[in-house]
């Protein structure tokens, strides 16, 4: 588990990058019905800076594109070198 802060900071990248790969057909799903609602309710929402994935109204659920959306983000970084910072 990663921690993963909800900022525009981090989800307007995190947005962009879920609807390329959509769009892209790089991702995909089996038309789960539960899933389908969260994204049914999910809509862009500019920030000044780019999107970000936010719901239409303050009773939808969109918890699962927001999961999904992070976990992308995750997957797609890549790995942090190891720097060496001195000798022992």
């Amino acid at each position: 588990m990663a921690e993963f802060q909800q900022t525009n900071a981090r989800m307007t990248p995190a947005s962009e990058r879920l609807h390329a790969a959509v769009t892209e057909g790089r991702l995909r799903h089996d038309g789960d019905p539960e899933l389908a609602r969260h994204v049914a309710s999910a809509v862009a929402k500019d920030t000044g800076r780019g999107w970000r994935v936010d719901k239409r109204s303050r009773t939808d659920q969109v918890d699962a594109v927001i999961a999904l959306a992070m976990a992308l983000e995750r997957a797609e970084q890549p790995a942090p070198t190891a720097q060496l910072v001195g000798w022992l």
